[in-house]
């Protein structure tokens, strides 16, 4: 494992651990163990693409929650649309945990890039909260890949690469507001949306009768 990736894991997994001693959380919900939450966190998985979010969006998919982690100030001046807003340190508020702790949506946490969304993603899982996934690159790379896609050289460019590149940059238009042809007209506004009513998973009973 390279230097880099090293630091990354140990911020994740102080960051998660230390989560597990934080007030607010349910009495009830199991907490991993350490060799668990390390094999969570060695797992790609819980990474979903940019360009996955944008057709999501694009096409009106239900399915799928996405939750801005940053600070509300930083969430008033621009988001991804439809995305709606807990801040990494009211997570595990009362009311903010029950859209991590459900099983109607598959949440997405985003943040600037992966760091603070992969720390919330940890937190949660440290409480054995499942379905929530990070946005790999976060805003960072919704802006390099959606917001403003550079098309690949045409040396030795795939077909693939190239259908892409075709489906970013239609994405750039549907998300900018940029015109097909001319000058770019004003970038659209992103939709905000205010948080859906989510009912807590029922505990689980362990034990019977008789």
């Amino acid at each position: 494992m390279k230097r880099i990736e090293l630091i990354i894991f140990a911020t994740l997994l102080l960051g998660g651990f230390i989560a597990i001693f934080l007030p607010n959380t349910e009495p009830f919900i199991r907490v991993i163990d350490e060799t668990e939450l390390v094999n969570e966190i060695n797992k790609e998985g819980r990474y979903i693409s940019t360009d996955e979010i944008a057709q999501a969006i694009m096409e009106n998919d239900p399915s799928f929650l996405i939750i801005d982690v940053r600070a509300e100030d930083e969430y008033a001046k621009y988001t991804i649309d439809g995305a709606i807003n807990i801040p990494f340190d009211k997570v595990m508020d009362e009311g903010n945990a029950d859209y991590f702790n459900q099983d109607i949506y598959t949440t997405v946490l985003f943040s600037n890039g992966s760091t603070l969304a992969d720390q919330t993603w940890l937190r949660l899982r440290s409480y054995d909260y499942q379905g929530n996934r990070v946005l790999k690159g976060g805003l960072n790379e919704w802006y390099k890949t959606i917001l403003n896609p550079q098309k690949p050289s045409d040396i030795e460019i795939t077909s693939k690469q190239y259908d892409q590149y075709l489906f970013r940059k239609g994405a750039s238009i549907y998300f900018t507001g940029a015109q097909v042809l001319g000058t770019p007209s004003k970038a659209k506004k992103s939709k905000k949306t205010t948080k859906p009513i989510i009912k807590r998973k029922k505990k689980e009973v362990s034990g019977g009768c008789g």
